[in-house]
């Protein structure tokens, strides 16, 4: 079988489960990600041992499991992230939030930014390679996701640092310093939102990282508030993503705990899921 005989039979199988157009988009991937293939070039005779490889590779999507799992690689802000079921996929809305604090701070000045449940790193790592002179720090409960985030980092020679610490006992995290940027895409799920997820969400990615108690869906949001006043500079931001049935409720409980300018964006699906806050200096607090 040649890569072009591949291409058209790995479409073939999955468009029905996955519709025309993710079909040719999860092909692509595996073609490029696994077999060094892309599109325009000139195809190639796959090997037998290739051969059997992409029969294990379509059982496993054809199964459910999401492409970038099959691939171990997913694409953020520019990088090409390893991924394990210990961490969640990284998502295009997570680069909006990327792309936010960036838009906030285009300078060269020296920042330095803390992100609270990191997984994969993808967050500190897309504004380190996009900040260099910055100091970027991860956060991790997962001592697993903390090994992907740390290789990730490695491989992309990217200097962040990459910690163990459960946002729950905030006050007992050891910070090097005080930051600027607080970012964070915690847990916030109610289970009872469960119906209207994906499947291969639910049967793949880890249930730490996605759900919140179903009685205290503000849990992660309300410790995160508190860790501010102490981890961030006078004028500080936290730039958080947020719940689209609840981004009003993360809203009001950082006003209440006396950040200024709280301000929720909407995505480029016009959902509310990212959120801004400020810890106002000393004297104005």
């Amino acid at each position: 079988m040649r890569t072009d005989e591949l291409s058209q039979y790995f479409y073939d199988a999955l468009a029905p489960r996955l519709g025309p157009g993710e079909a040719a988009s999860v092909t692509r991937l595996v073609l490029e990600d696994l077999f060094d293939h892309r599109k325009g070039q000139r195809p190639r005779q796959l090997s037998t041992d290739e051969e059997e490889f992409a029969t294990r590779v379509l059982q496993r999507l054809l199964a459910g499991e999401p492409v970038q799992y099959v691939t171990g690689i997913a694409d953020f802000y520019g990088l090409q992230l390893h991924v394990t079921p210990d961490v969640l996929i990284p998502r295009p809305e997570t680069e909006e939030l990327v792309e936010w604090i960036l838009e906030d701070h285009p300078g060269t000045q020296l920042r330095s930014a803390v992100d609270l449940g990191t997984g994969s790193g993808c967050l500190p790592l897309a504004l380190k390679s996009r900040r260099p002179t910055w100091r970027c720090e991860g956060w991790d409960i997962s001592e697993a996701a903390l090994a992907v985030a740390v290789a990730n980092g490695e491989r992309l020679g990217l200097d962040v640092r990459f910690n163990h610490g459960d946002i729950r006992q905030g006050d007992i995290l050891l910070f090097t310093m005080r930051y600027d940027v607080l970012v964070s895409n915690p847990p916030y799920i109610p289970p009872s939102e469960r119906a209207q997820m994906g499947a291969s969400t639910l049967s793949y990615e880890p249930e730490v990282a996605l759900f919140t108690p179903e009685e205290d869906p503000l849990l992660y949001y309300r410790h995160i508030a508190t860790i501010g006043w102490t981890a961030l500079v006078d004028e500080g931001h936290v730039y958080l993503e947020v719940n689209e049935f609840n981004s009003e409720q993360v809203e009001q409980l950082f006003q209440a705990g006396g950040y200024t300018q709280v301000q929720r964006r909407r995505d480029l699906q016009g959902k509310w899921r990212m959120l801004r806050a400020t810890r106002p200096s000393a004297d104005e607090a």
